[in-house]
């Protein structure tokens, strides 16, 4: 490989040849970069100049196209290109070979201390840190271990489908939220904007409530959703090494990172999630804006002077509206519901 390497360098920067190579009419051949770095050393500036060849000295006429008109010597490109990945592949193999090889001892290493789960070598068992553990052969762990990682692997694949279909749930329940709330907003304003000016405060303080609620509980799927996505991610790192692993070496050393990943996901597979929790209530919202509040003091026929004064309600809003009371009862879905509706109504 190293002679090899010579004859495919190139004379001036004694480096391998990049190509477009170039041959001269003397038969030596030179990077192209190269040889315009000669033509400038040498003053050769015109189309029809003239140079010496660096290695014989040869007298080499341009004859009006200058560089360009040189040819190019693909035999020695193709050779290149199949030498360049003839050596990466070796480069490959020796990267393997070492991965192979026990750092401390220099022997390779064909068995796995199970009490470390670590691949070791002989001198490791025999004299090392691991004379007490108990050992196996290499290839008896790795024949286990795959068949096992190919069981966890189709079990990973079911989880990441059915956190697939989770997350596409938890998409729909942040839409419904998001739906939800808007219908919130138009509850507020549409009881709130008929009230007086003695209910604005809680208006405020429910609007800003819903607004948190609503962002904790988009924020708790949120980071829900992306938790679904580790059985997906974890699988595909599973599949990966069970078909591209480079040795069994490689392969025992990613299977005990990839095993510690699965247990996680094992642990956080018993939590359950209430959808319940992600819910908004526009009942509970409505009830939390009247409550305690003696409707009759501001919407009745008793109040038209308190609602003449305010000029916020009008003529026929005032005539329509109903004399509710009460104080500190909790008005039940019936009533809530057909307040709503009143005040929709009214609205339009």
């Amino acid at each position: 490989m190293e002679a090899l390497a010579q004859v495919l360098s190139c004379p001036v920067c004694l480096q391998l040849f990049t190509p477009p190579v170039l041959v001269l009419s003397c038969a030596h051949n030179f990077c192209k970069k190269c040889l315009e770095k000669i033509l400038i050393r040498q003053n050769c500036s015109h189309v029809n100049g003239q140079f010496c060849c660096p290695m014989c000295r040869k007298i080499i006429h341009l004859r009006g196209r200058g560089i360009t008109g040189l040819s190019r010597n693909i035999l020695v490109e193709s050779i290149l290109e199949k030498f360049k990945y003839e050596l990466e592949n070796l480069h490959i193999k020796e990267q393997n070979q070492l991965s192979q090889i026990c750092e401390e001892h220099g022997e390779n290493m064909n068995l796995v201390c199970l009490t470390d789960d670590k691949p070791i070598c002989a001198i490791c068992k025999l004299f090392g840190d691991h004379e007490p553990h108990m050992v196996a052969k290499i290839s008896e762990v790795y024949r286990e271990r795959k068949k096992r990682l190919i069981k966890d692997l189709d079990w990973v694949f079911q989880q990441s489908e059915h956190a697939e279909q989770a997350k596409k749930e938890i998409e729909k329940m942040i839409g419904e939220l998001t739906s939800t709330i808007a219908d919130v907003k138009v509850m507020i304003e549409a009881v709130g904007t008929s009230l007086l000016k003695g209910i604005r405060w809680r208006m405020t303080e429910l609007k800003e409530k819903l607004g948190k609620d609503y962002s904790s509980k988009v924020e708790k799927l949120q980071l829900l959703a992306n938790e679904l996505q580790v059985p997906r991610h974890l699988y595909h790192q599973m599949k990966t090494l069970l078909e591209q692993h480079s040795n069994l070496v490689h392969f025992l050393q990613e299977d005990k990172i990839l095993r510690c990943k699965l247990e996680k996901i094992l642990e956080e597979n018993t939590l359950q999630q209430d959808p319940k929790d992600y819910h908004i209530s526009v009942g509970q919202y409505f009830k939390d804006l009247i409550r305690g509040i003696h409707i009759t003091d501001y919407i009745s026929s008793n109040s038209d002077e308190m609602i003449a004064n305010s000029g916020e309600v009008s003529e026929t809003s005032r005539s329509e509206c109903p004399a509710f009371s009460f104080s500190n009862e909790m008005p039940n879905e019936s009533f809530c519901q057909k307040v709503l509706d009143f005040f929709q109504k009214s609205n339009d």
